[in-house]
């Protein structure tokens, strides 16, 4: 298992995709995000940013998971309320926080925010969450 997930706070899922974003995690990665998109039911994701410095992926790893997202692009902006991303290294986070809500958008049709905390996270999964469920407009 190369990531690690918590669905214990459903529809709030927590996952951590470890230090190496290699074959294998992109695989199993792809594999639970189809899993949750055949629930067809509306979902927030949380992803933990490693605090350790992370090897860069090969370029052939990173081109099949954006082809993937690509292709699944409008059934996960369906499904996927918001991903929020949990940085708790205070320089990444910097640099992250204002290229997050932009790349998601682009990436995965959904909202998308950077965090320091994970209660924070939560809070603003469940804010959008809420939103779908009343029926307003994300």
């Amino acid at each position: 298992m190369a990531i690690t997930k918590d669905e214990s706070n459903w529809p709030i899922i927590t996952l951590s995709l470890g230090l190496n974003f290699d074959q294998e995690t992109v695989e199993e990665y792809i594999a639970y995000w189809e899993e949750l998109l055949s629930r067809r039911s509306p979902f927030g994701l949380i992803l933990l940013h490693s605090s350790e410095k992370n090897a860069r992926p090969e370029r052939a790893v990173t081109q099949s998971y954006m082809n993937w997202c690509k292709r699944s692009k409008h059934e996960i902006a369906q499904y996927c309320s918001g991903i929020a991303v949990v940085i708790q290294n205070a320089n990444l986070l910097v640099l992250y926080k204002p290229v997050t809500a932009v790349s998601t958008k682009r990436t995965y049709g959904c909202p998308g925010g950077a965090f320091a905390k994970e209660a924070e996270a939560v809070r603003w999964l469940e804010e959008l969450l809420a939103q779908v469920t009343s029926g307003a407009k994300i």
